[in-house]
């Protein structure tokens, strides 16, 4: 489901510094493909770099640049190799780690990505990014007090960052800390007022603790930020259902069934909604 799903941002830090040092031939290559990275033209600026590294092979700037747009072409095995051997000829270079195991996270490299962001975090203890990888790693692997504990480290001091909240709710949630989980949820709205899924969610807390006329609103804010949002409309219409709005319930049913009919993932759903529908009309024909 669309909750599911986890961005992971490769973030690479500045390392202009490296240049230094470099052949003019390996510094212009180098150049060259951070103006081809810039204009998003990766096959082109793999290739420049490459040819950097062809020039000058201890060149970490170059290997982190080139690991960098390898991972933006999802050529995970390739980009792996370069960010390892940037921590093999600079083996304190946290940038380094930190992509790395981004890299290897992606990859579902579990252990390995483990290893890689705590390297990055020893040799920065502060670091917010590193610190925002392992939220993701441990959510993936469901270890929620793990991911709560970096995902609260991370907001701290980034607590502008709705999706890292959202992820944070939902370890919460899988934890049944509740409270938390709708504080979490509250958080990202307020920074994201547009984020569909931390409405979507707050609305299923909301329903699981029978909270249905406050789960119809978080549900109605959700489609408003994506109408395609199909599960959004049938638990729209089951917690009106259950708050007794029979005819805002029945449209909802409508709705779904519209809009959803035919797909497969919801042909369970869409059978109970064309069940519901006539029983609906029938108890509103019946109450008239």
């Amino acid at each position: 489901m669309r909750q599911k799903v986890l961005v992971i941002a490769l973030c690479i830090l500045a390392l202009a510094a490296f240049a230094f040092g470099q052949s003019n031939d390996a510094k212009a290559k180098y150049n060259a493909g951070i103006t081809a990275k810039q204009a998003s033209k990766w096959a082109e600026a793999e290739k420049e770099f490459q040819a950097a590294l062809a020039l000058e092979p201890d060149y970490p700037a170059a290997l982190i640049e080139l690991g960098t747009v390898q991972f933006n072409l999802n050529k995970l095995p390739q980009a792996e190799e370069s960010f390892k051997k940037c921590t093999v000829k600079d083996p304190n270079n946290q940038s380094a780690y930190y992509n790395l195991g981004m890299v290897q996270l992606k990859a579902k490299k579990f252990q390995l990505a483990e290893q890689s962001l705590l390297k990055s975090l020893a040799l920065k203890t502060s670091d917010a990014e590193t610190q925002k990888g392992l939220g993701q790693l441990y959510f993936q692997q469901e270890n929620w007090d793990k991911s709560i504990e970096y995902y609260k480290l991370y907001n701290s001091a980034n607590s502008s960052d709705a999706k890292s909240h959202f992820f944070l709710a939902k370890a919460y949630k899988e934890k049944a800390n509740l409270a938390e989980a709708e504080k979490e949820y509250q958080a990202a709205i307020r920074i994201d007022p547009r984020l569909a899924d931390a409405h979507y969610n707050l609305g299923n807390l909301l329903s699981d603790q029978k909270k249905f006329g406050a789960a119809i609103g978080s549900y109605k804010q959700a489609l408003a930020s994506d109408r395609n949002m199909f599960a959004a409309y049938y638990n729209l219409a089951r917690a009106y259902q259950e708050n007794q709005q029979y005819p805002e319930a029945l449209q909802s049913y409508k709705d779904f069934v519209r809009l959803a009919d035919g797909k497969a993932a919801y042909k369970g759903q869409v059978q109970a909604a064309k069940s519901l529908i006539p029983q609906i009309e029938e108890y509103l024909k019946n109450a008239e």
